[in-house]
């Protein structure tokens, strides 16, 4: 058997001995890859040799064929493909107007990386690699949605197309049987939206993408690269400002999502992931579109001014000292917004805080123009008392205080007793979850004296974007956006005027609960006590979104705790 190439003295074959047939999905560089390990060769050096190139220390990955100008007869010759040239024309990546050409489909040379990725459950099933594990934007298997190995489980080498060896095995320790290695398989809401993403660009998909007329003279690589740049914007976002971070399978449903349903979707996606930007600024997607071609980049503004014409906030914060307008934009502080999410409260409920003197707002430009006043306490969310776990007889702060009052509630007055320590709060860690979302206490009494005879220091007619209504209403991001849909709020905006009404005229199991838990009662789960509301013939909202009419959700409190 051949032993390799490695000497330059060495001629080079016109042909293998052992010819190989490409594979559904298998790209040249992993044919290339398959081929010289099949003869035995140690390395991928006979290629260098056979193109007239010089030595490539990472070997011919996906990205060096992508760059790399070649007789295309000589290597078909060399490998022996059954339909000669045909075969690896094919599979060139041959640049195009909007890219280098993927199995038919131009998207970005900067999607595909030099060196290996695999998924073991597919090797399980068929010895072969796929060029789409090569997709900078992908890091799981499109069919199996199991995360991509790049580096060997046993001696942590990056996987790369230098030393030939066996697909299923490390060619640096020889230990590692892939297959052995199961990865974990990613998990998102929305399965649909994710293949949605991939379908754009598999080359062994059968399903046609369909989208909206707004985008159908466009290639499906253009969308492709649209999709992974609003994925990275959600990401940015989620990260807490990370520059350009990787997609991750969630972000790639989600950007898949909203393009699927372009534009109601992308225009509810577009406001959710709104950025933390100064006054003025364009939303991040906008800025993040050079890899975007220009006639798609035109489609994509247009419908972001669309969505962001006129968004601004009516942030009246109640303050006597305020001496500029109220109306700003709702991403003007990073420092604002970031507070607000380890706070786990909406901003506007945060600048009540600020304006009642409660906590320093960490962006003195921005207070100045709301006219908050200076000289209160920075947050030191380090300063509670920690538990690795629950301590018993003691309740969440958000159950305290949506188990005292069904709306309109003083958040500023309880975050005041908490900040003050007249509130005595445990913190369960470690969590990922925001402050108040960790935050226990057994001072209930207080809590609810507060709620009694306290009321929301938030401006009615403030006007709040879907996610912050998802905090008020406990419901999903798509619930708020059905309600929206069926002009439950007027105008097509919503306001805290609105949300209150709202929740004076209906009860959910989520609110029962807190108030079973504030009484005392050792309460049911969400949907046992759905189901319970259900079985006693409890009416429901029109959208059927386990919301109870509250006179109906009241009853059956009484039924249970007299009160």
């Amino acid at each position: 058997m051949t032993v390799g190439f490695e000497h330059p003295s060495v001629s080079e074959p016109k042909a293998l001995a052992i010819p190989v047939e490409p594979q559904p999905g298998e790209g040249l560089a992993d044919i290339v890859f398959r081929a010289c390990a099949e003869n035995g060769f140690h390395d991928l050096w006979i290629i260098n040799r056979l193109l007239g190139k010089h030595s490539i220390k990472q070997g011919w990955g996906h990205s060096r064929f992508a760059r790399s100008d070649f007789d295309v007869k000589v290597l078909a010759d060399f490998l022996g493909v059954p339909n000669g040239v045909a075969d690896i024309e094919r599979l060139m990546y041959r640049k195009g107007k909007h890219g280098v050409n993927f199995f038919g489909v131009e998207i970005s040379g900067i999607e595909l990386i030099a060196t290996r990725r695999i998924s073991p459950l597919s090797l399980r099933e068929k010895p072969f690699a796929k060029a789409i594990w090569s997709i900078r934007s992908l890091s799981f298997d499109p069919r199996t949605k199991e995360r991509l190995l790049d580096r060997c489980p046993e001696c942590s080498s990056v996987l790369q197309y230098r030393i030939a060896g066996d697909i299923c095995r490390c060619t640096r320790c020889g230990i590692a049987d892939f297959r052995d290695y199961p990865q974990a398989l990613v998990e998102v809401d929305d399965v649909d939206g994710l293949d949605f993403v991939t379908n754009l660009i598999d080359p062994e998909t059968q399903s046609v993408c369909r989208v909206h007329d707004d985008l159908k003279n466009f290639g499906t690589g253009e969308i492709f690269t649209l999709a992974t740049t609003l994925a990275r914007v959600i990401q940015t976002e989620n990260s807490g400002g990370s520059r350009r971070p990787s997609p991750t399978a969630e972000s790639l449903s989600l950007a898949g999502s909203a393009i699927k349903g372009w534009p109601k979707k992308f225009a509810e996606v577009v406001e959710i992931y709104a950025p933390n930007k100064i006054p003025d600024q364009n939303h991040t997607l906008d800025s993040s579109l050079y890899g975007v071609t220009a006639e798609l980049k035109k489609v994509v503004r247009k419908e972001l001014a669309t969505v962001l014409s006129g968004r601004t906030r009516n942030y009246d914060v109640k303050s006597q000292a305020r001496r500029a307008a109220t109306r700003v934009k709702f991403w003007s502080s990073p420092a604002v917004m970031e507070q607000a999410s380890k706070m786990g409260l909406p901003v506007i409920d945060v600048l009540a805080l600020y304006a009642d003197r409660v906590i320093e707002c960490p962006d003195r430009r921005y207070a100045e123009r709301l006219g908050i006043p200076s000289g209160a306490p920075p947050m030191d969310f380090a300063a509670f008392a920690s538990h690795r776990k629950k301590v018993s007889g003691l309740v969440s702060v958000l159950d305290a205080v949506w188990g005292s009052k069904s709306s309109r509630h003083p958040w500023s007055r309880v975050m005041e007793e908490v900040v003050n320590k007249r509130i005595g709060v445990s913190i369960l860690s470690p969590s990922s979850k925001n402050f108040l979302e960790s935050a226990y206490t057994a001072d209930l009494k207080r809590i609810r004296s507060i709620c009694e005879a306290h009321e929301s220091a938030v401006d009615p007619k403030a006007i709040v974007n879907v996610r912050e209504a998802k905090f008020y209403l406990r419901m999903g991001t798509g619930d708020v956006g059905a309600l929206k849909g069926q002009g439950y709020f007027k105008d097509d905006i919503i306001t805290m005027e609105q949300i209150w009404r709202f929740q004076d005229e209906f009860i959910s199991p989520f609110e029962i609960r807190a108030r079973l838990i504030v009484a005392g009662v050792k309460p049911l789960s969400v949907i046992q006590i759905g189901a319970r509301l259900q079985a006693a013939g409890a009416k429901r909202t029109l959208l059927d979104l386990h919301r109870y009419h509250r006179d109906d959700g009241e009853q059956y409190l009484f039924s249970i705790i007299g009160k």
